[in-house]
């Protein structure tokens, strides 16, 4: 995902002298946890984490947003500089480390952890492109951006635009942009794809990327598009405004060998790792772009974002059309894999839903059998429509490449529910009355106490419910292992033996 490089800053006025002090012990400890919540909660907008490190009457909405933290990514440590005391407040100097590169900070610090201004006074992002400005030097590979410096005391922020360095930069921090691969017979014209619907599966793989702007108000594990209505005759669609709707901004095929250097490109600047997200059943392509774009800004995950979308007709009469089009992909997504292998990529991440683990599943039991050096870091797997019999023969097999794997089950989804009476067999996503799949290492996980709301036609409950989001950010950015959340609790309780876990 690449972000705008605009640093904006919030004048921190120094008034008077400083006398030197220096902060020990548990004090210094606690100001270093307290600051990477604080500049993680103005990098993700989280309002609660800001609150939770300032003092009684910060004013939040006047704290730059700073586009480049999205850039620069989750904070991974902080080194504690300068102290000085002024009055009932400590000016701290802070470098801090992200994952895709550095930032220095000052605080105005009070009761003994507590921020009361803050300002970014300088960022580096590694693997920028830097113009030949003043303002911006380069160093050992990577852009820096700072503020020049003045006598008296005082300091004027330095804002620097896009347009002077647009091939580094994308002008927008909301924009999520990542690469696609799909078998569909699809043509793209000025950022439009067209479907051709007398040939709408293709069987051949081919390769874009796309950019994709996440609305101001946007709320996790949603998707916020214009009104559209249909009614005898009738279609009507309100315009989309950028500021309250998903839209798609920037949306281009190309060719193997370019994709494959842009990916490695971004690999290198991402610690080698790829998330790569396999819609499910009654997907069309401008739908499975935003699901893409909305998990990545949700999860505010900083690797390479990669979707595979197959050939789904996108309409609920269209079921046996879809898992024809499902098998078919089988042996495009192993390409996939292979190729992202020989991108660079060493640690991938699938997310598979619904239907789209009828095209992973049998693409992993092939790799598995085979001499390919792929290799899978996590796999999750939503509500997936695959007979229980046969799922329970897959994924053990898929497991010798799969370090770890994840079930998200529901008695409670209606597109299951229709799926197991059309084929006349229970699916491997439903919660039946015995219980759910239980396999050795597999995590499963009920997400039957959700609602059936959000779990209906839309059949996207992994995406569009926020603690199932959290849960997922745990486990693919923090490498976190059950239990994660405090409402997800082993099932049984004991003291009976627990097979698996369960939303509370």
């Amino acid at each position: 995902m690449k972000l705008s490089h605009v640093v904006a800053s919030l004048p921190f006025l120094i008034l008077f002298a400083f006398q030197p002090a220096a902060a020990t012990g548990p004090d210094q400890t606690a100001l270093a946890q307290s600051i990477s919540t604080f500049i993680e909660g103005v990098r993700t907008s989280d309002l609660a984490k800001v609150k939770s490190t300032t003092v009684q009457g910060y004013r939040a909405g006047d704290q730059p947003k700073y586009a480049i933290l999205s850039r620069l990514g989750q904070v991974t440590d902080v080194d504690l500089g300068d102290a000085r005391r002024f009055s009932k407040q400590t000016i701290v100097d802070a470098e801090v480390r992200h994952a895709n590169g550095a930032s220095s900070w000052t605080f105005s610090i009070q009761a003994g952890s507590r921020i009361l201004a803050a300002e970014m006074t300088s960022a580096s992002v590694y693997g920028a492109r830097a113009p030949a400005t003043s303002t911006k030097t380069t160093t050992g590979g990577f852009a820096r951006y700072h503020h020049r410096r003045y006598s008296g005391g005082q300091r004027r922020p330095v804002v620097l635009s896009c347009e002077s360095s647009p091939s580094s930069c994308n002008q927008d921090a909301r924009l999520v942009e990542f690469f696609y691969a799909t078998d569909r017979n699809i043509k793209i014209t000025n950022n439009v794809s067209t479907l051709d619907t007398n040939a709408p599966r293709s069987g051949i793989l081919t390769y874009g990327v796309a950019g994709v702007r996440i609305p101001e108000d946007h709320e996790p594990g949603k998707i916020e598009l214009p009104s559209e209505w249909h009614f005898l005759s009738f279609d009507y669609k309100a315009a989309t405004d950028e500021t309250k709707h998903f839209s798609i901004k920037r949306l281009a095929a190309t060719s193997y060998d370019d994709w494959k250097d842009l990916v490695k490109r971004q690999a290198d600047q991402s610690e080698n790792r790829a998330l790569v997200f396999v819609h499910g059943f009654n997907t069309g392509f401008e739908d499975a772009l935003y699901r893409n774009a909305q998990i990545v800004w949700d999860l505010q995950y900083q690797g390479v974002s990669v979707l595979f979308s197959w050939s789904s007709k996108g309409k609920v009469r269209d079921y046996g059309y879809d898992q024809d089009s499902a098998d078919i992909a089988q042996a495009e997504f192993v390409e996939l894999l292979t190729k992202l292998h020989e991108s660079g990529i060493e640690h991938i991440d699938i997310i598979a839903h619904s239907m789209g683990n009828r095209v992973v599943l049998p693409a992993l039991d092939q790799l598995a059998t085979g001499s390919s050096p792929v290799r899978v870091r996590q796999l999750v797997m939503a509500a997936p429509d695959v007979a229980r019999d046969k799922f329970m023969i897959q994924l053990p097999l898929a497991q010798k490449i799969v370090a770890g794997s994840t079930l998200y089950a529901s008695s409670a989804d209606k597109a299951l529910i229709a799926s197991a009476e059309l084929a006349d067999f229970p699916r491997a996503g439903m919660v039946s009355a015995s219980g759910p799949v239980l396999l050795p290492n597999l995590d499963t996980i009920d997400v039957t106490a959700i609602g059936d709301e959000i779990l209906g036609l839309n059949h996207t409950v992994f995406a569009t419910n926020r603690a199932v989001m959290d849960d997922l950010k745990l486990l693919l950015i923090n490498g976190m292992k059950l239990p994660r959340l405090a409402q997800v609790r082993k099932f049984p309780e004991p003291p009976q033996p627990s097979t698996y876990w369960k939303y509370r």
